[in-house]
This record gives structure tokens, C-alpha cells and sequence, in this order.
């Protein structure tokens, strides 16, 4: 009988954290690429010649930090200061 019931919980257990843990990357993954498309296009050095080294500068950091979303957000506040 408590093999049955310690079964059954971590069955559930484990579906909980399944579903929660893999919507979160999933979603986590999809804006980071959304918003890595956009930010690449922004930075661009041959869109900033005047200000290449710093367009590039930024490029790369984008590139380093592609499938992290948070990174990415704070990378968009320094585009927006020194590029726009």
C-alpha cells in the first residue's frame, strides 16, 4: 500500500515540474530568439558607421548571451543609450 501511494506521488510530482519547468524554457527560448533577431538588426555595425566599434562591441556581447532572454532585455537598455 505505501508503495503505491509513493508511486502515485511522485507521478504527480514529477508531471508538475515537467510542465512548469519545460513551459518556462520554452518560452524563455522563443522571446530570447525574437528579441536576439531584433537586436542584431539594430546593432549592425555597417548601419553605425560613425559608431562601428561600439555597434560591434555590442554585437557581440548580443551574440554571446543569444538564448538568454534576461541578458538580452539589459543589452537592449545599453543599445537604446549609446546607438539610437
Amino acid at each position: 500500500m505505501r508503495f503505491i501511494k509513493r508511486l502515485l506521488n511522485r507521478i504527480r510530482f514529477k508531471r508538475n515540474i515537467k510542465y512548469d519547468e519545460s513551459y518556462n524554457v520554452v518560452n524563455g527560448i522563443t522571446q530570447a530568439r525574437s528579441l536576439y533577431k531584433e537586436l542584431i538588426q539594430k546593432t549592425h555595425p555597417d548601419l553605425h558607421k560613425e559608431q562601428k566599434e561600439i555597434a560591434e562591441e555590442l554585437a557581440q556581447r548580443i551574440n554571446e548571451n543569444k538564448y538568454n532572454y534576461e541578458a538580452l532585455l539589459l543589452i537592449k537598455q545599453d543599445v537604446e543609450e549609446k546607438l539610437i
